[in-house]
């Protein structure tokens, strides 16, 4: 189907296609029947004024006035009324003449007389007058006859048609402009000119009005889908678009967070102080779980559950993100407390609690919903935490090697579970180490669960004084065990830190101290920490300069940087083309996310079609990328652009 779709063409060309083929066609077939009949009414002319010539010089025959004869004759040939003649007296040749000066070719007997003979290409006539014979002739070759005619109205042919083809082209457009702009549009990623189009037919206002309906319910879907978005929480929508059919299961570490005294301060407070007090915490509280990775399944009253899934990042333990999260939304809540006003007179403390475990992911009558063990589990850790004057997390204590470097163990008891048979371990921690100790104990891994601004800005510090020490190995380790930060909000202070690490980095790598490895790996970083609003011009140029570094893997993750903060896709669209296969699939990626064109498919197609394996999956990789982009901010371009359309062809057929 979409190599069908594929084929579709704009109907003015169409139109004007079929009429220019069926026209010259026809043109043509009469075109050959006139020059046909021309050359037919040519030679019955010639013929004809060969014989008149003929007759009229019989007077000059019979006198013998051989002379005058032959003046007459030569008079005729420049004339072009006759091509050659020859006078004989009984078999003697008296004058004659013939374009190839051979009186061989024209010295016959001729035996029949005033009848026009045809032959070889020629047609002559012979008169016979006692015993002389007076024969004249002229060339007849049809083929020659036609060509020359045939150029002679050639140029009329060509004109008439070049008109013709003109009027039918600028009448289509006229009429069809309408549907030609409506279909421009329909297939562009803006619509807003939709409302705009002026109608010239019946069929074009029919098909504007169900397009302008048709738009006007995406435009409520997406709004209704952003409203749904709003109201289920991140881990449903998470697993409704991972195109995965319910009912399955899944391994996470499920999580609990419960706010102290909140029965008391809804109790003794007014719902405005509630509601924003309560605001300002979950606003927070999500960012530092989003920033962990954890996606929200339910907020009930002042509960947050949230959960950890092992896949989301593989080299990491959910069971220490799922520490680090909650270390973080602590140290939230003590600032929160800090910053209450003299009269709040209340507390504002968690506790925590997490279970690893099977996750399945159901359908129900109405909606979807999680289910398994670790929700139940939690529920009954976090219902043993009575302290009131701290911020307690409690957990198993199979969980307690994800909490080194993280959080001290205060206490270990044994309990049994309400509804559970079996007794368990459990750990509570109310304390946990700083990003000081990790630095100090060079426990450079633990650095992927510290996600905090202030965390950021620590390791920015260091690593920009280690940068001119030497010290390549720590941070290419350090720079590693944060590749999955990602920020969507920081501060500008991280900003201006980030200006000057990078200007570091690129004196450090210039003088020798670092390697590209590490340089490459800021540069990645930098690009996911800071957000759009915040990138500045003096990360920008220091960017820049990177995109003609001798090394291809600073060359990639400049590029990929620049594309994510808009980087004009013209002055970096040539990479596509580079010999360097990362290059080229990350440029690819970043200039088709801002323009669709040949080139862009060119470049594609070059990767895709090579004979070396790694380049042939950099297309692969391209290929996917771009095509879920688009799925996910505009399908319906992806399926209007017929650029996009062959990509999508070409990724059915490789999963076929």
């Amino acid at each position: 189907m979409l190599d069908k779709n594929n084929k579709r063409k704009s109907v003015v060309l169409m139109i004007v296609a079929t009429f220019w083929i069926g026209y010259v066609a026809a043109s043509s077939a009469q075109f050959y029947l006139n020059v046909k009949d021309i050359v037919v009414k040519e030679i019955q002319k010639r013929q004809r004024n060969m014989q008149f010539v003929q007759e009229s010089f019989v007077s000059l025959l019979i006198s013998e006035n051989y002379s005058v004869l032959k003046d007459r004759l030569e008079s005729a040939r420049a004339l072009y009324l006759i091509d050659f003649y020859i006078i004989k007296k009984n078999d003697e040749v008296i004058e004659w003449y013939n374009n190839l000066n051979n009186l061989a070719g024209i010295n016959k007997k001729y035996l029949t007389f005033n009848q026009i003979i045809e032959v070889n290409g020629l047609a002559y006539r012979t008169l016979k007058i006692q015993d002389t014979t007076f024969t004249v002739g002229v060339f007849e070759d049809k083929e020659r006859i036609m060509w020359k005619t045939a150029e002679t109205m050639l140029s009329l042919l060509l004109r008439d048609l070049f008109i013709v083809t003109l009027i039918v082209a600028v009448i289509s457009y006229l009429f069809l402009k309408d549907i030609i702009n409506l279909s421009k549009i329909l297939s562009s990623r803006s619509r807003e000119d939709i409302a705009n189009i002026k109608t010239t037919s019946v069929e074009a206002e029919t098909i504007l009005k169900a397009s302008m309906g048709l738009e006007g319910e995406r435009v409520r879907l997406e709004q209704l889908s952003e409203t749904y978005g709003e109201t289920v929480g991140p881990a449903i929508r998470h697993e409704l678009k991972s195109g995965r059919e319910a009912p399955y299961s899944f391994a996470a570490t499920l999580c609990r967070i419960d706010l102290n005294g909140y029965t008391q301060m809804f109790l003794e407070k007014d719902d405005k102080y509630v509601t924003t007090i309560l605001n300002q915490y979950f606003a927070r509280a999500r960012e530092v779980i989003e920033r962990h990775g954890g996606l929200i399944y339910q907020f009930v009253g002042d509960e947050i559950v949230f959960l950890f899934k092992d896949e989301i990042a593989p080299d990491l333990s959910s069971e220490s993100l799922a520490i680090a999260c909650i270390r973080d939304l602590f140290y939230e809540a003590t600032i929160i407390e800090k910053n209450l006003p003299a009269e709040a007179n209340h507390y504002f403390k968690l506790k925590g609690s997490f279970a690893k475990g099977t996750m399945r992911f159901t359908r129900l009558d109405e909606g979807h919903a999680l289910s398994g063990l670790p929700l139940i589990e939690s529920v009954r850790l976090l219902s043993l935490i009575d302290d009131k004057s701290h911020q307690v997390l409690t957990f198993f204590q199979e969980a307690s090697p994800s909490a080194e470097g993280l959080a001290f163990i205060f206490d270990r008891k044994v309990n049994q579970l309400k509804g559970f048979k079996e007794e368990s371990m459990l750990c509570r921690s109310r304390d946990f180490n700083s990003i000081e100790w990790v630095f100090e104990s060079n426990m450079w891994e633990r650095l992927a669960y510290f996600r905090s601004d202030e965390h950021m800005l620590f390791v920015l510090k260091k690593v920009r004084l280690m940068a001119v020490t030497r010290r390549d190995d720590d941070i290419v380790r350090m720079l590693t065990a944060l590749k999955y930060h990602r920020f969507e909000k920081t501060t500008q202070e991280i900003v201006s830190e980030a200006e000057m690490t990078l200007t570091s980095f690129l004196r450090g790598e210039e003088e020798g101290l670092l390697s590209t490895k590490a340089l490459s790996a800021v540069v990645s970083l930098l690009g996911r920490i800071i957000p759009k609003d915040l990138w500045s011009t003096t990360l920008q140029d220091s960017v820049v300069r990177l995109l003609e570094h001798k090394d291809p893997r600073v060359q990639a993750n400049a590029i990929m940087v620049l594309g994510r903060y808009g980087f004009p896709a013209r002055k970096i669209w040539e990479n596509m083309f580079s010999s360097n296969n990362r290059v080229a699939a990350d440029t690819i990626v970043e200039v088709a996310k801002q323009q669709l064109n040949s080139d862009v498919w060119d470049a594609l197609h070059r990767l895709l079609n090579s004979a070396h394996p790694t380049h042939k999956k950099s297309g692969e990789y391209a290929l996917e990328t771009i095509i879920k982009y688009y799925q996910d901010t505009d399908p319906v371009y992806l399926k209007t652009n017929p650029i996009l359309a062959k990509m999508l062809a070409k990724s059915a057929k490789k999963a076929a």
